[in-house]
C-alpha cells in the first residue's frame, strides 16, 4: 500500500460511480469484506457479498449497480456504486499499488553481459544476470537476479524479468512482457522416437524457438517450449497462469487466458480469446476456435469449434457433460434400495 489517504468522493470520481453516504469518509487502504477496518474499502460483485456488508467492519465498499445491499447505513458508511465493481476495482487497486520492485538502475557488477550483446537505455539488470551472446535487450528492460538469456535472445522495451527465469536461444520477447520467476521460455519439446531396433529411444532435436507477443505475461514455473522447426507463438495479450506447460510448436491467439496447471500438447493451435480452467488439459494437434471456454480438470481430446464451452474428463460440450453428471447423481440415488436390499439379504 503507498500509505496515501483519499476519501469516499475521490475513489467515486476516479471510477465514476454514484455515491450513497459520507463523501468525507477516508480510505488508507483495501480490504475483504470480512477483514476491512472503518478506513479501509471493500468491494461488492454480487447478492453473496452484499449479505455481509452488515456484519462487515468496512466503512466504504464499491458496488455493482443492481445488486441490493441489505442493512446499509448511508449517515455512517458509503457506497460507491458502478456498472461493474470487479472492473472498478482494477483502478482503485492501481491507485494504492506502489508499483513493481526492480533492480537499480544500470548493469548490477556482478552481472554477465557478452561482449556482443545491446543494452538499451534506462535497463535495470540484476545482481547474477547472465546475458549470451547476440542478445538485444530493450529499453526500460528489467532483470531481476541469477536470471539467464541464452544466445540471441530479443527482449522488448518495458519487459519485467524476474528472478531465476531462463530465455533459452533465439527467442523473441515482445514489449511490455512480465516473466515470473522460475518460468523458462523456449526450452526443448518433449520429442523422442524408438530407434528401429527398439533398443534405444532416440532424442529428436528442436531448431525452432519462441515468440512472445507484446504484453504477454508467463507465470512462475511455467515452461513454453520451442518449435521442432518454426516458432512456439503466444498471441499479444495472452496470459499464462503458474506452473502450465506449452508444448512445441503450440500457437496461442490473442487475449488468451490459461489458469494454473494448464498443459497443452504438441502442434495444438488456439484462437483468440480461448480461457481455459485450472488443470485443464489438450492433447496435440487439435484446433480449439477462438471464444472457447475449456472448465476446469477438462481433457480435450477433440477439436472445439468458436465460442462453444467444454468440460469432463474425457471433455464434451458442456450441456452433454452436464447430462452425464445429472444422469450418474440419479442412478447412485436409485440404486441405494437395491444395494440396501442386498445386503439384507
Amino acid at each position: 500500500m503507498s500509505g496515501a489517504v483519499h476519501t469516499a468522493a475521490s475513489v467515486a470520481e476516479l471510477v465514476k460511480g454514484r455515491l450513497e453516504g459520507p463523501g468525507t469518509l477516508a480510505v488508507r487502504g483495501l480490504h475483504s469484506l470480512a477483514d476491512a477496518a472503518p478506513d479501509q474499502m471493500t468491494f461488492i460483485v454480487d447478492a453473496a457479498n452484499a449479505n455481509r456488508w452488515a456484519s462487515s467492519k468496512a466503512g466504504v465498499a464499491v458496488v455493482t449497480k443492481g445488486v441490493e445491499v441489505p442493512g446499509h447505513d448511508a449517515s455512517s458508511r458509503a457506497l460507491i456504486v458502478v456498472d461493474n465493481a470487479d472492473l472498478a476495482m482494477i483502478a482503485v487497486l492501481e491507485l494504492f499499488w506502489t508499483g513493481d520492485e526492480l533492480p537499480a538502475p544500470g548493469i548490477h557488477p556482478t552481472a554477465s553481459i557478452d561482449p556482443t550483446a545491446t543494452v538499451g537505455p534506462g535497463a535495470r539488470i540484476g545482481a547474477g544476470v547472465a546475458v549470451g551472446p547476440r542478445c538485444r535487450i530493450g529499453a526500460d528492460v528489467a532483470i531481476h537476479g541469477n536470471a539467464t538469456l541464452y544466445g540471441d535472445v530479443t527482449v522488448g522495451d518495458g519487459t519485467l524479468v524476474h528472478a531465476g527465469a531462463v530465455v533459452r536461444e533465439r527467442s523473441v520477447i515482445g514489449a511490455r512482457c512480465i516473466l515470473g520467476a522460475g518460468c523458462v521460455i523456449g526450452g526443448d519439446g518433449f520429442g523422442y522416437r524408438a530407434s528401429a531396433d527398439r533398443t534405444r529411444v532416440l532424442r529428436v532435436p528442436h531448431l525452432g524457438h519462441v515468440v512472445l507477443e507484446d504484453e504477454v505475461e508467463i507465470g512462475s514455473g511455467t515452461t513454453v517450449d520451442r518449435g521442432k522447426f518454426g516458432a512456439t507463438r503466444i498471441g499479444a495479450g495472452s496470459k499464462i497462469d503458474n506452473l502450465c506447460q506449452i508444448g512445441h510448436n503450440v500457437v496461442i491467439g490473442r487475449m488468451c487466458m490459461l489458469s494454473g496447471h494448464c498443459g497443452i500438447a504438441g502442434s495444438t493451435q488456439l484462437g483468440d480469446g480461448v480461457m481455459m480452467g485450472g488443470g485443464a488439459g489438450l492433447a496435440p494437434h487439435l484446433k480449439i476456435g477462438s471464444g472457447a471456454r475449456i472448465a476446469a480438470r477438462a481433457a480435450v481430446m477433440n477439436d472445439i469449434p468458436a465460442g462453444e464451452a467444454w468440460g469432463g474428463y474425457p471433455a464434451q460440450e458442456m450441456r452433454g457433460a452436464l447430462r452425464e453428471e445429472a444422469a450418474l447423481r440419479k442412478l447412485a440415488a436409485s440404486a441405494k434400495p437395491l444395494l440396501k436390499l442386498i445386503k439384507d439379504d
